[in-house]
């Protein structure tokens, strides 16, 4: 296993991961509970050094900042893995499964990409970079590096790594251009809708059948998947478009037809050429 090159957060009084799962912030009033562990985080008029572990029942003179660690039940494993294409002192890149959320989702926090790489690698510190759908395989990159997290952090805040995607649609589609739509995901909604009121994005697409290329230019949710419903293709395997179908977190019987296949930027810190391609193989049929 590689070497830990992890760092705690200075003077914050955050306490490392447990199983892979970050502690949370919260304030205390009034008295410290009885129930479960809180250490001091830091705050100008804290009366604990940070990283103190607060006193169960303690009266406390005025709201103190703290960290616990939350109960997270076990979970159902997801009997899918992910691997490692490449990694460095900086940064991981998985090669992630289809039905594996990339980081919580509310239902999954130890079932999850990020819970599994930290556990493994023994790192509280790896972080996704940028998301990846529970239904599509392919390429995550990772930092596990805080010291050069944000240069990292630039490339896809900014847009500048170059993505490509491979999917597979239900009926021959014929398309070669970039296709801008404004996309609008409703508050409660599972799905996004292209609506005037929606922020623009951009795709390049290029498909002469069923099997169907893209780049896309920006990173709204869903919105390879809303592009190709849109157009009246939808891709194999697709839970959520045209029509909603109920959410089972352990149906793997239809993969989604998407594959996040390759993925090209320019380091941060050497100034040199990157480029990581998935192994594996895009589904083109459905059982």
């Amino acid at each position: 296993m590689p070497p830990s090159t992890a760092s705690p957060v200075p003077n914050s009084g955050r306490p490392p991961a447990r199983a892979g799962i970050s502690p949370r912030k919260t304030v205390l009033r009034g008295h410290v509970p009885e129930e479960g562990e809180y250490f001091a985080a830091r705050a100008g008029d804290s009366p604990f050094s940070p990283g103190t572990v607060l006193p169960p029942g303690a009266a406390l003179p005025h709201p103190v900042p703290a960290w616990y660690h939350p109960s997270v039940p076990p979970e159902r494993p997801i009997p899918f893995d992910y691997s490692v294409v490449h990694a460095d002192r900086d940064l991981i890149v998985a090669d992630k499964p289809h039905f594996l959320p990339t980081t919580t989702n509310g239902r999954l926090q130890r079932e999850t990409l990020q819970t599994r790489l930290r556990v493994d690698f023994g790192e509280d510190d790896i972080v996704p970079l940028h998301r990846l759908d529970r239904l599509t395989a392919g390429l995550v990159i990772c930092s596990r590096n805080p010291a050069t997290r944000a240069a990292y952090q630039r490339i896809f805040l900014e847009g500048s790594a170059v993505k490509k995607y491979r999917g597979v649609v239900k009926q021959p589609l014929f398309v070669d251009q970039e296709i801008a739509l404004r996309m609008h995901k409703p508050r409660g909604s599972r799905q996004v809708f292209v609506a005037p009121e929606g922020t623009l994005t951009s795709t390049y697409v290029r498909a002469a059948g069923r099997e169907v290329t893209m780049w896309p230019r920006t990173g709204h949710t869903h919105q390879l998947r809303v592009l190709l419903n849109h157009l009246g293709h939808p891709l194999l395997g697709d839970d959520t478009y045209p029509t909603p179908r109920k959410l089972d977190l352990y149906d793997f019987r239809t993969p989604l037809a998407l594959l996040h296949e390759a993925i090209t930027f320019i380091d941060p810190l050497s100034h040199s050429e990157r480029q990581f391609f998935s192994s594996q193989a895009l589904r083109t049929t459905i059982e």
